[in-house]
């Protein structure tokens, strides 16, 4: 976002009192100093509000539809609070806010994300309120420099609604307007100049922070260089009293390690904070990698990790990912740390449509945390218990550093727990939808019956995997968790068995009824093969398994794609967005290799559905080989392929219009690709 300089300001001001000078309607008045207020605040709209204490209705000089007037009587919403405690206040996620009322806070009926608002008062009474305010078009996040910057406007916006309105300052002199306001837009100037010097001072501060974490670096390294010496003077010794000292030793240079670490983590954060933006992400797949860096470590130590993520998530959203990554990697982190072996770690994303947010909840069968320890629990270096630190390490500021990142993302970090009985760390976020497609269409499905083969062990991931299909659409009387393949309906489509329960006679059956086999991995790449060489797939049990898990019930088909292209760039995004629609997607970068592999798809009778070719290729151009394969295509009277050509020449000809179905041109997008998709999917 841009902020307005010193002499930028002096010119704007200068500007804005001219044009107020030259007028003494109100409405223009009104929009000039709407205006105004956008251009320093950086913003997409503004309200400037003049109370009548008469009538206690807020009034707004508009000649649009846009509404004029607002009561205070009774009001409710984050505006009244303003009128009613006459403080400002940030609002970056409004929408999200327990004191929200749209009436009264959104009354332009704007698609908005953040607002700033700041009251007028002049000798403790209420002159008026403004307002800054940006959509989901254009995201900001308003902070205490805005607000300072905003606040120092204050007296020039108060004088403006003097001129207004004169009966607002029973003391009010017919003074010319333009002495007054420039009076006092110099005034502004000097108190944004003060607020820029206290800001420079900040940047010193964030200095003075790059040195501490240097310096804690050059710290932390010599400390993780000594307790590895001590490891290797520990294997040589066979004294007790010395083995007892290099113990001692190794808990120091330990507990070194563990606090700079923590100290380097509040810095990151800091930093973290001011630089985070909305970023779009697929959340499926942002949480599903996120999840599965535990995957290795749940298995080793013999924890049931369920991965649950709303299978009717939108596509796309946008959200400030590097610090909801570090808040989720830090509370899988502290479940995975205090929940002993045997036990289970439920990770659990699920979207509301209604109110466009995500909740999610980490649940794990841990130590728990009692209510007193509750209380501080989110406060820096605060650890449920005093020997937490010596029996599982950390110094306490994840919590602390979380709880505030979830703050800034809108939402409140919830904790319900019981010593010895596990805990829940659960929070909401709002997020703005860019495409609320469903990842996974609902599945209609008359015939499918699906059978779970399992053993006591498998209960709690067999429970993750039923809501996973039932939520996808299969009901309930059609899933059958069995223990014995004996056991298993005989109309069964469907088997899902887990590993250790996997034998020939369980691959005989599915063979023999042709029936769709999934196989859970109980350990972690105990199964690793080519789906080609077995009749079955393996999804792992520690990790996300729900686009496999929908491919095997709904049956659907993939669309098999070629891209040819000889810019690998171009190669990747595409096979990207593709890859993302549950396309099987196989590539070449030369025009002979291209016709080769077309050719073979037809004959092996597996063709590709679609290509994607670029007109100038290597060896042979892209146009030779659609036309040859079109000639192919007609002597083995097979279905044509649909071709989309990718070239930046939009204008291919006679020839090319022949043989191609769709141009896209370059440079493509997203959208552009998902519409070719449509047009045979």
């Amino acid at each position: 976002m841009k902020t307005i300089d010193i002499d930028q300001l002096k010119d704007l001001l200068d500007e804005t009192t001219q044009r107020l000078e030259s007028t003494d309607n109100n409405i223009e008045i009104n929009s000039i100093v709407e205006s105004l207020i956008v251009s320093v605040m950086d913003s997409e709209f503004a309200s400037f509000w003049i109370f009548d204490e008469r009538t206690a209705i807020l009034l707004r000089e508009r000649s649009d539809s846009s509404v004029r007037e607002i009561s205070m009587l009774g009001q409710r919403g984050v505006l009244a609070k303003c009128f009613l405690t006459m403080s400002e206040g940030i609002y970056n996620y409004l929408a999200s806010e327990k004191e929200y009322l749209p009436s009264t806070d959104n009354p332009d009926d704007i698609r908005m994300k953040s607002k700033i608002i700041v009251p007028l008062i002049d000798s403790e009474r209420l002159i008026g309120i403004a307002t800054a305010c940006t959509s989901i078009e254009r995201i900001k996040k308003f902070d205490q420099c805005d607000m300072d910057l905003f606040k120092a406007m204050v007296p020039f916006l108060i004088n403006v609604a003097y001129s207004m309105h004169p009966k607002l300052k029973d003391d009010y002199e017919k003074v010319y307007l333009g002495k007054r306001l420039l009076e006092e837009s110099s005034s502004v100037v000097e108190r944004v100049e003060e607020f820029r010097q206290v800001k420079r001072s900040t940047e010193d501060i964030d200095d003075t922070l790059s040195l501490l974490s240097a310096t804690v670096h050059d710290i932390r390294t010599p400390a993780n260089t000594l307790y590895g010496f001590l490891e290797l003077l520990e294997d040589q010794l066979d004294n007790p009293r010395l083995l007892q000292y290099i113990n001692n030793a190794k808990e120091s240079a330990q507990f070194i390690n563990e606090l700079t670490t923590s100290i380097l983590d509040r810095v990151s954060s800091q930093r973290e904070r001011k630089i985070s933006e909305p970023v779009q992400i697929n959340p499926t797949k942002f949480f599903a990698d996120i999840a599965e860096i535990f995957s290795a470590n749940m298995s080793d130590k013999k924890i049931a990790f369920n991965i649950y993520i709303d299978p009717m998530m939108p596509k796309e959203i946008r959200v400030e990912d590097t610090i909801l990554k570090r808040v989720v990697m830090n509370l899988i982190g502290n479940a995975y740390k205090f929940t002993p072996s045997m036990r289970t770690i439920d990770f659990n994303v699920q979207y509301d449509r209604s109110k466009e947010s995500l909740y999610i909840s980490i649940e794990d069968e841990g130590i728990g945390i009692t209510q007193e320890q509750q209380q501080s629990i989110f406060e820096a270096f605060t650890q449920a218990q005093d020997d937490t630190s010596v029996k599982y390490g950390g110094t306490g500021l994840g919590l602390s550093i979380s709880s505030q990142y979830v703050k800034d993302l809108g939402g409140e970090l919830k904790l319900k727990s019981e010593l010895d009985a596990g805990s829940t760390f659960y929070f909401n976020i709002p997020v703005d939808v860019i495409d609320y497609i469903e990842l996974f269409q609902p599945i209609e499905s008359s015939y499918l019956e699906l059978g779970i083969l399992l053993n006591s062990q498998n209960i709690f991931s067999a429970k993750n995997i039923t809501r996973y299909v039932r939520d996808m659409g299969i009901c309930n009387d059609r899933i059958t968790p069995v223990k014995k393949i004996a056991n298993l309906p005989k109309n069964i489509t469907h088997l899902i068995c887990y590993q250790y329960q996997l034998n020939d006679d369980v691959i005989g059956l599915t063979e023999k009824k042709n029936i769709e086999l999934l196989v859970v991995e109980e350990k972690f790449l105990s199964l690793i093969h080519s789906d080609a060489d077995d009749n079955y797939t393996v999804i792992s049990q520690h990790g996300y398994y729900a686009d496999r898990l929908y491919d095997l019930i709904s049956n659907r088909v993939q669309t098999k794609i070629l891209i040819v292209d000889d810019d690998p760039i171009n190669i990747q995004l595409l096979k990207a967005i593709l890859e993302d629609e549950f396309c099987q997607v196989e590539t070449a970068m030369d025009g002979e290799v291209a016709l080769s592999k077309l050719k073979m798809a037809v004959e092996d009778e597996e063709p590709y559905t679609m290509v994607y070719l670029d007109k100038y290729m290597p060896k042979m151009m892209g146009t030779e080989v659609i036309s040859t394969f079109r000639t192919f295509e007609e002597e083995r009277g097979t279905t044509p392929i649909f071709a989309i050509s990718v070239s930046g020449d939009t204008d291919g000809g006679d020839q090319e219009r022949q043989h191609f179905d769709m141009n896209v041109g370059k440079p493509f997008n997203k959208k552009m690709i998902k519409e070719t998709l449509h047009r045979v999917v």
